[in-house]
């Protein structure tokens, strides 16, 4: 279940917003140049000792393959509730990013650590954040796709040497071999750790009381390492080229009004579990029940959002399972409260305050299908114009 949270940001930065795109069309922007090997000149070497210079692959235009390979990456992104189960409420920013300036604005607010990633043949990322809803206290892990083993080691110091200051010291983090720094605040620890394996950076933000920021930054590090140690990233020339519909459900999946989000497009399990409000719970819910795939459609119309959701199984018994036990969580564990759409009055639907508007969910399945619909920022939990609209069209879609 795709699910609606509170937002923080990482590092008090600004967040910035990400491009638009459907899986059907092509990522607005241009690529950033990439530089390689610095030229040579007639004039002395400079005595200072540097290192070698690294050939960096250019990364590929953005395109629809980019966010695909954001989404696979998605699924090696560690899940901080793994690590952190108290911290349980999603924050902002999370997900997809195409573009190392919008990642610098949202995650990092330095201004610089865009280029760096950039000069370092910046591919793509994903970024998850959770917090804790008790003492507000959050973890932020990201995960971005370079040039090569060496472009990501040295994006790591770079980076690194970019957050320090303010108030950041260099540390050293128990089991882990990356770059670290702290900020001792008070009754709080602010880490921030880097860590390259093979071509992957993964980064993480981390706020704890005192003294446990690194203890609980190496625990954190050590899943995610584990996790980027299975995964091949799609070489550079490839991603262009990645199959946007690998298990045939983009044209069972309703398209919602307006323009699509980087949300959408297909998901494994571990990368819908990502998208997901409980991990652990669905992760058993959905293994249990023979999932075979994913597909996610968001977007954004003027005031209004909209997420639709189709899950598949091998049989109905396996949908009508997943059915009814998502219809009990949003009723006894989420706080949805139940309303009748006129246009199918046995779909569960449900309707949760967000801030200070509505969002509605309503659930429809047939044989090996299972989809949801979402309706965001209503101004009145009632208004069920949208939504008695969309569930019959994608009920439509997937009722054979």
């Amino acid at each position: 279940m795709t699910g609606t949270r509170s937002r923080w940001t990482a590092a008090g930065a600004v967040a910035a917003g990400v491009l638009l795109a459907g899986c059907t069309s092509t990522v607005s922007g241009t690529a950033t140049p990439l530089a390689s090997a610095p030229p040579t000149t007639s004039e002395a070497p400079d005595p200072t000792p540097t290192e070698p210079p690294v050939d960096v692959t250019p990364a590929p235009a953005p395109t629809v393959g980019t966010l695909l390979e954001a989404h696979r990456i998605a699924s090696v992104t560690s899940l901080v509730q793994a690590t952190f189960p108290a911290r349980t409420d999603t924050c902002f920013p999370s997900g997809p990013w195409s573009d190392a300036g919008a990642l610098d604005a949202a995650y990092f607010g330095s201004g610089t650590a865009g280029a760096v990633l950039d000069r370092w043949g910046f591919v793509t990322a994903w970024g998850q954040c959770t917090s804790d809803p008790a003492d507000g206290r959050a973890t932020l892990t990201m995960v971005a796709e370079l040039s090569d083993p060496e472009s990501a080691r040295r994006a790591a110091a770079e980076l690194a040497a970019d957050q320090a200051g303010a108030g950041y010291e260099p540390a050293s983090v128990p089991g882990v071999d990356g770059e670290a720094v702290l900020l001792e605040d008070g009754g709080e620890d602010v880490v921030q750790v880097f860590v390259p394996v093979g071509r992957m950076l993964a980064y993480a933000y981390h706020t704890a009381a005192a003294g446990q920021g690194l203890d609980d930054v190496g625990r954190l590090m050590t899943d995610q390492v584990g996790l980027l140690q299975g995964f091949t990233p799609t070489p550079q020339a490839q991603v262009p080229t990645l199959p946007t519909d690998p298990v045939g459900l983009q044209s069972l999946t309703l398209d919602p009004p307006g323009d699509f989000t980087d949300f959408s497009g297909p998901y494994d399990l571990e990368g819908y579990l990502r998208l997901a409000i409980d991990p652990a719970r669905e992760r058993d819910l959905l293994s249990a029940n023979g999932f075979r795939g994913f597909y996610s459609k968001q977007s954004d119309e003027d005031e209004l959002s909209y997420a639709v959701a189709l899950y598949a199984f091998p049989t109905s018994t396996q949908t009508n399972a997943v059915y009814t036990t998502f219809a009990e969580l949003e009723a006894t564990e989420f706080g949805g409260t139940r309303f009748t759409l006129p246009s199918i009055p046995d779909a569960p639907c449900f309707w949760f305050e967000s801030g200070e508007s509505f969002y509605q969910r309503c659930y429809v399945g047939y044989g090996s299908y299972l989809a949801s619909v979402d309706v965001l920022g209503l101004t009145a939990a009632d208004d069920v114009a949208a939504m008695d609209r969309l569930l019959p069209a994608q009920r439509d879609l997937i009722d054979g």
